[in-house]
């Protein structure tokens, strides 16, 4: 038998601490709230107490449970550990596998330190023991809450984050679309001058055909640019790391080509799926490709961005390595904060905040790797996919 669970009490690191007042500031809005139970007194008990302040739903299985959190959003989530058929845990497994955003309160009457310390494992926010104290239980409500609101509202910045770095890359991507349609242009514009001056030469259909094929080549730069403006973040689903650098490589042709950035390719041809969302990921690498761009962009020797993939047993990876001036060790801590920049008043601070925002999404880690000297070197690394049990 573990040692029992304080009322109020969460694991983190094998410690014993709570949560409650770990959010400041005013009380949290009325809320929805799912008490599940398989005992109707202890549900009453929580409805009586927590629904003066906020609306309160009762369940008395997971199946239920699942049907009213398909039927309509809950902000909190407060479930028995033992019941029938299946328990509190998978309950909690199941909502932050669909609803990653709901906070969960687990009650027992049996303090068992194993189930608390994987309840807390699978995410959940406090472990209580029954019978509960009414006020240790509106003080973990109540921080429950504040983390829910407070985490909501974080999402949405980095959302906001993500746009505004999606447009700073359609500037660039625009300002190459200009650079890259000028050749064509003038070559068009320099037929034509020829066919008005000599409409009947000998060599028109040549000088026609020279137009025809400038023309398709403006066609096929718009659609490009087109297809990147009209992507946005979608769903997740397995996809290629190396089918991103490619991707990756097409949308920022113009900026590479017009800094004459030479870019070489090791890619793992035997790399695992990963399990993520091909827009967003694509972003990422497009931040590291075109932060590199800018980082050499003053230098006079050859300037080279090498991209790499490879995997091991658990996890796939990608880096971008440039040969600029690298990143002063000073500077090594704050480049992942939002509106943190090393270009001073050229750059906004959001590339890499996204970066690091996108990684944290897909559950994956970035890193500056040792290079001091030698330019710079981010590595994206990835859990590779596998196939997750349903509920």
């Amino acid at each position: 038998m573990g040692t029992p669970l304080r009322a109020g009490a969460t694991f983190a690191g094998g410690a014993v601490r709570s949560r409650a007042g770990e959010f400041g500031g005013d009380k949290p809005p009325r809320s929805r709230i799912l008490v599940v139970d398989d005992e109707n007194g202890p549900r009453q008990a929580l409805r009586m107490l927590l629904n003066e302040d906020h609306e309160v739903r009762l369940a008395s299985s997971v199946r239920e449970a699942l049907k009213a959190l398909d039927a309509g959003p809950f902000q909190l989530i407060i479930t028995d550990v033992r019941m029938p058929e299946r328990s509190g845990v998978d309950l909690l497994r199941a909502v932050k596998e669909a609803y990653p955003g709901i906070e969960v309160i687990i009650l027992t009457g049996y303090g068992q330190l194993e189930t608390a310390m994987k309840a807390v494992e699978y995410g959940a926010f406090a472990y209580l023991e029954k019978p509960f104290d009414n006020d240790a239980m509106l003080k973990q409500v109540d921080a429950a809450l504040r983390r829910f609101y407070y985490e909501r509202n974080r999402r949405a910045l980095e959302e906001l984050a993500l746009e505004a770095n999606r447009f700073e890359t359609l500037g660039r991507v625009v300002s190459g679309l200009i650079h890259d349609l000028g050749t064509p242009l003038s070559v068009i514009g320099s037929q034509v001058e020829l066919l008005c001056m000599r409409p009947s030469a000998e060599g028109a259909g040549k000088r026609l055909e020279t137009m025809r094929s400038q023309i398709g080549l403006c066609t096929e730069i718009v659609r490009r640019t087109m297809n990147f403006l009209r992507e946005r973040p979608d769903t997740f689903a397995q996809l290629s790391l190396n089918d991103v650098v490619t991707s990756c490589l097409a949308v920022g042709r113009p900026l590479l080509r017009g800094q004459r950035v030479a870019v070489s390719e090791d890619l793992d041809p035997h790399m695992p799926p990963v399990l993520g969302d091909f827009v967003l990921v694509r972003q990422a690498v497009l931040n590291l490709v075109t932060n590199a761009c800018y980082a050499m962009a003053e230098q006079k020797k050859p300037q080279k961005i090498v991209i790499r993939t490879w995997h091991d047993e658990s996890t796939a990876s990608l880096s971008v390595k440039d040969t600029g001036p690298g990143i002063a060790q000073v500077e090594r801590n704050k480049i992942f904060d939002t509106f943190y920049s090393t270009k001073a008043e050229q750059g906004t601070g959001l590339g890499l905040a996204v970066v690091q925002n996108v990684m944290r999404r897909h559950r994956g880690v970035v890193q500056l790797a040792d290079t001091t000297g030698r330019g710079a070197e981010f590595i994206l690394s990835f859990p590779v996919a596998t196939r997750r049990k349903g509920y």
